[in-house]
């Protein structure tokens, strides 16, 4: 398994084997963009994206038991701009297609502070890890080494701009749910020049 080295966080043994080379095989192909999703509705692009780099989830099944899916793909903004990025997928808009500035700018509208999570989305992404949303834990990512389904997300994300004064209720917060579901707590830490450094936070007991 390939190792990955991220500033503040060190080196990181048994990540992801995902990388472009497995996405880009599966050709380019076209999303929808509707409200805060972009919808794959090609079904064999669908299963490529989702069974090569586990992007986005099939539309109406929660929580997938197979990559081998049969019906359209559901997008977060983060997955489409990562993959309108990389031109593995067009995106239209209406009537017009969007590029990634469009993209960014739509985005930002829907989600606060898009532009420094999309950031943090796309390094951990470029560095072999499989990104998924963490909202339901109060934060902004979990992060897996391998996919959903073969291991469970051993990191959740914090993304916080350098000069964002953090409440120590919410820290504590963050932190107390994170050893609840046996993960670690990371903050990424968002510098004015789009570089981005680690804290890693344990739970210990006195």
């Amino acid at each position: 398994m390939p190792q990955t080295y991220l500033s503040g966080w060190g080196l990181i043994s048994d990540t992801s084997p995902f990388t472009d080379n497995d996405v880009r095989a599966c050709g380019t192909g076209r999303a929808l963009l509707i409200g805060s999703k972009a919808v794959v509705f090609d079904v064999e692009f669908a299963k490529c994206l989702f069974g090569r780099g586990f992007f986005g989830k099939p539309v109406g099944v929660k929580k997938p038991k197979t990559t081998d899916i049969e019906r359209p793909l559901e997008l977060s903004l983060f997955e489409a701009a990562y993959l309108l990025e990389k031109g593995v997928i067009s995106l239209s808009y209406g009537d017009r297609y969007m590029d990634i500035k469009e993209l960014e700018m739509y985005a930002s509208k829907q989600v606060p502070d898009f532009k420094e999570l999309y950031g943090t989305y796309k390094q951990l992404r470029d560095s072999g890890f499989i990104v998924r949303s963490a909202l339901k834990y109060g934060v902004d990512f979990a992060v897996y080494r391998q996919r959903p389904g073969v291991e469970h997300a051993p990191y959740l994300v914090k993304t916080l701009r350098y000069d964002e004064k953090v409440d120590p209720g919410d820290l504590i917060g963050w932190g107390r749910v994170s050893h609840s579901v046996r993960k670690d707590l990371l903050l990424s830490i968002v510098y004015p020049s789009g570089e981005r450094i680690y804290i890693t936070f344990k739970w210990l007991r006195p």
